[in-house]
Parts: C-alpha cells; sequence; structure tokens
C-alpha cells in the first residue's frame, strides 16, 4: 500500500551530514519536492515503500501560483532522475556514492508516485548520529538552490559547534565553497558569488529562515582566499518556547549545578530529550533510554545535561510512547533483515499456501504480541497479522 505524503503540520527535514555534504545541483523546486518527501520518511518504512504525493497539496505548500505546475513538476522530477548526487563515503578505500534522489516516478493531474532510491534509505531513513535537522517551513520560501544549500550548510555548522559548546563561526576556503555549492568557474566572487549568494542568502534568512549570518573576507595578499562565517539564531524567528527552567518552575543561578539538579529531582515522571537520547527522573534516579544509571554513569548525565541545559525538550508519555515504537519497529525490520521465514501460511485466492518470504515492513503495531509484518515472496507481497515470537518460530521452521 502507497504511503500519501503529508503537506501539513510541523514537518521537519532530517539528513545525514553526509547527504549535507555531498555535491549535487538541482532547481529550487527540486530541493523543496525532495525536502517535503525527506520530512515524511519514517525508519520503519518498507525499502520498496511506494510515496504519493497529491499535485495540489504540493502547489499549496511551495506557494505555487501558476497554472503551469504540472510542467515545473515535470522539470523538478526530470532535475531528480538526472543529476545524482555525489557522497564520500569516508572508507578506507575512499569510495564515493553516485545515487539518483528517486527510481523512476510515475504522474498525472492529480498526483505523483515514485520510490526513494534504495542506496540513499542508509542516508535519509536510517540515521542516528551525525544528521541535520530542520524545519520545512525554513526552506520553502526560499528562491535560490544556491540560498537553500548555504541554509542547509550553515545550519548544520551552527548545530554542530552548539551541539558541542565551540563558538559558532566557520572558515572556508574559497575554493571549496565553490565546491560545496557546485558553484561554476565562470561566476566571480565579488560580482556572482558576493552579490548574487551570500547578500542575496543573508537577506532571505533574515527574513525567513531560524538563523542568521555574517561573513568576513580573508585575503592571501590582495586575493580573497577564505571566508569566515558567523552563524547565529534568527532573533526575529526565535519562538519563545519556554526552556527547562521555566517549564519546571525553577530558578537558580547560570552556573548552579547543584540547586538546578535538586529542583529537578523533586520533580515526578519528568522525560527530557536531548538530540536523540531520552532522560527520565524515576524515584530520585536517573535514567537514560530505559535503563538506570550507576552512581557514576548519572554523575556524567547530569553533567551532560547540564551543559546543555537550553537544549533539553519536554515529552509527554504519549510522546515518547510514539518514539518508542518507531524505535522498535526500527529494531525488528533490522534483526529480521536478510532472513528468510519459512513455510508462512498466508490465503491466496481463499486457499491456505505455505510460503517462504522476507520482512520488509512493519505497520499496525500494538506491541510485541501485536502487528502485522509486510512480506515479500519473489515479486509478490503479502501482509499477516503476526507477533514477535511468531516470527521467530518462522525463522527456526
Amino acid at each position: 500500500m502507497a504511503k500519501h505524503i503529508q503537506t501539513t503540520g510541523d514537518l521537519e527535514v532530517k539528513k545525514s551530514e553526509a547527504i549535507v555534504k555531498a555535491r549535487y545541483k538541482l532547481s529550487p523546486l527540486a530541493i523543496k519536492f525532495i525536502s517535503v518527501i525527506i520530512s515524511n520518511l519514517k525508519r520503519s518504512d518498507d525499502i520498496n515503500e511506494e510515496y504519493v504525493l497529491k499535485v495540489k497539496d504540493f502547489k499549496e505548500l511551495t506557494g505555487q501560483k501558476t497554472k503551469r505546475i504540472y510542467e515545473l513538476i515535470d522539470e523538478a522530477l526530470n532535475d531528480l532522475l538526472r543529476n545524482p548526487l555525489t557522497i564520500p563515503l569516508g572508507d578506507e578505500k575512499n569510495s564515493i556514492l553516485k545515487a539518483n534522489w528517486v527510481s523512476g516516478a510515475v504522474y498525472n493531474e492529480g498526483e505523483v508516485r515514485f520510490m526513494i532510491y534504495p542506496k540513499l534509505r542508509p542516508f535519509l531513513l536510517e540515521v542516528k548520529e551525525k544528521f541535520l535537522k530542520y524545519k520545512l517551513e525554513n526552506i520553502l520560501p526560499l528562491k535560490s538552490s544556491y540560498v537553500i544549500r548555504l541554509y542547509e550548510i550553515l545550519k548544520d555548522w551552527f548545530e554542530l559547534n552548539n551541539r558541542y559548546g565551540n563558538k559558532t563561526e566557520k572558515i572556508i576556503s574559497v575554493d571549496e565553497f565553490r565546491e560545496v555549492l557546485e558553484i561554476p568557474r565562470s561566476y566571480q566572487y565579488s560580482s556572482h558569488i558576493k552579490k548574487l549568494i551570500l547578500k542575496k542568502a543573508q537577506s532571505e534568512f533574515e527574513t525567513y529562515t531560524d538563523i542568521v549570518f555574517d561573513f568576513e573576507e580573508i585575503k592571501s595578499g590582495r586575493k580573497i582566499t577564505h571566508l569566515k562565517f558567523l552563524i547565529k539564531p534568527n532573533p526575529k524567528k526565535v519562538k519563545p518556547k519556554p526552556k527547562l527552567q521555566t517549564q519546571t518552575g525553577m530558578n537558580y543561578k547560570k552556573d548552579d549545578f547543584k540547586t538546578w539538579r535538586k529542583e529537578l529531582l523533586k520533580k515526578k515522571d519528568l522525560i527530557l530529550k536531548i538530540d536523540n537520547q531520552i532522560f527520565e527522573i524515576q524515584d530520585g534516579l536517573l535514567a537514560r533510554d530505559g535503563k538506570l544509571l550507576d552512581k557514576e554513569e548519572a554523575w556524567k548525565a547530569w553533567k551532560f545535561l547540564f551543559k546543555n541545559k537550553d537544549k533539553i525538550s519536554l515529552l509527554n508519555r504519549d510522546e515518547l510512547e510514539k518514539e518508542k515504537v518507531e524505535q522498535i519497529k526500527y529494531d525488528i525490520l533490522k534483526a529480521f533483515k536478510g532472513k528468510l521465514l519459512k513455510a508462512i501460511p498466508v490465503k491466496i485466492k481463499g486457499e491456505i499456501e505455505y510460503i517462504n518470504a522476507y520482512v520488509v515492513g512493519i505497520k499496525d503495531f500494538k506491541d510485541l504480541d501485536k502487528f502485522t509484518a509486510v512480506l515479500k515472496s519473489g515479486k509478490k507481497f503479502f501482509e499477516m497479522r503476526t507477533s514477535l515470537n511468531d516470527l521467530n518460530n518462522f525463522l527456526k521452521t
């Protein structure tokens, strides 16, 4: 069953840093098209998942008022199919992956159907560390491919620096800057790069995105050889979301670690999330990702939380349970990936037949004893209501 792409709500784009740093050149609409798709991807999606995007929804989301929307989508799809990414894999052999964003597409006057290129799955659906995440709304108003790419790169630098408490600044050579953004050599620095990319980006960032930047030109003699970027949150876009101190009703000095920790320990069933880690306070003890920490581990964790207290967000139980379910579905898929299940009873044309198949998807998850497994046998797909115990039994048959 195809998965329909949602274009409403608080959508977030999540990419591995390898994708952020990859070399590719797409039109602004093509970047927005694939970004909408990425904002809907889940780790539990089948490797052969088909996605469906309503043209009307995409038109409204991107603010396209032209009647040429189908022509523009056709151009965007051509872009995605003809212009592959170049991704350095960072292994000992210096391997490089070249891949298209999508593997084929079918479209008509109402919708577009397509699949994500399978080799990109580890960089988009299975990312657990070293990734960039931002609100989709930040790039939708941006008018240039260069400006969108620059936003992602600066946002990545900004989040990385904040993660480790460093200054939000980055120095990059002009040559490397050209390579990262795929800027033609025919573009002169002053008339093209500075005026049409950097200055334009500064203006659009200030109006539309959650970060702003200044830049300094570093010269070797008379030649500008490097750029120094100074990146910070956009004060016009910073939402007054309550920080941990306000949410928990705490008042303490900036560096008063003991008071901060003491006040937190008074709270019951407090759930804290930072990056991909979940911390819970249970009867005065600290747990991380569901596991109680010993004294030494807990002390290190408290220090980490205090250092990054402004980045902590609070979750309610429902939100936490949803995240846990997604993780369990992912773990099940990972455990059975590539393993053949034998003698599975399925109903085909009203008759029970026994097939051998692979698990390629998990859906309708209730708990480990009640979920639907999507199975693939040859070129055919089947769905079976099952449990983890049953799957293990089919594996042993």
